[in-house]
């Protein structure tokens, strides 16, 4: 089986700029839309080596998700934590590739690592290109 990322997206989009303003909504969308697209990207360029999910807090909204093996996911009135660490309980048992949380919330990272998963640790400020490298770094051949 292939490794599974699950990606806090709603943790690094936020945690890449720190909105403000009134048009703070419109730049947290346009930025969740660039992260699927460029995880897209990796993943036709992996060519399904990896599976990467994508989790967002609040309702559904139209991001393509396109690239073998990307999926995203809405948590609508729950918390996208506890959809995340759901999917790793579950994925730890099934997944003999391995899971791997990325996330700069040090809660969920610690929770997630207890249930068996890696933790890839985002800090603020630090690109969506540290996440796409570090992926594709490790499964490029």
């Amino acid at each position: 089986m292939s490794p599974l990322y699950c990606v806090d997206g709603s943790n690094v989009v936020r945690g890449r700029y720190g909105y403000g303003g009134a048009a703070f909504r419109a730049q947290e969308e346009s930025d969740a839309e660039q992260l699927v697209a460029s995880l897209g990207l990796l993943c036709e360029r992996l060519e399904g080596r990896v599976e990467v999910e994508v989790f967002f807090d609040g309702a559904f909204r139209p991001l393509a998700a396109r690239g073998p093996g990307l999926r995203v996911r809405f948590s609508r009135e729950e918390d996208a934590d506890l959809l995340i660490l759901d999917r790793v309980r579950a994925a730890c048992h099934e997944h003999s590739g391995g899971v791997t949380v990325v996330t700069g919330d040090g809660e969920l990272g610690r929770k997630a690592a207890e249930e068996g998963a890696g933790w890839l640790r985002l800090r603020p400020g630090q690109g969506v290109e540290r996440l796409l490298g570090a992926i594709e770094g490790r499964w490029k051949c």
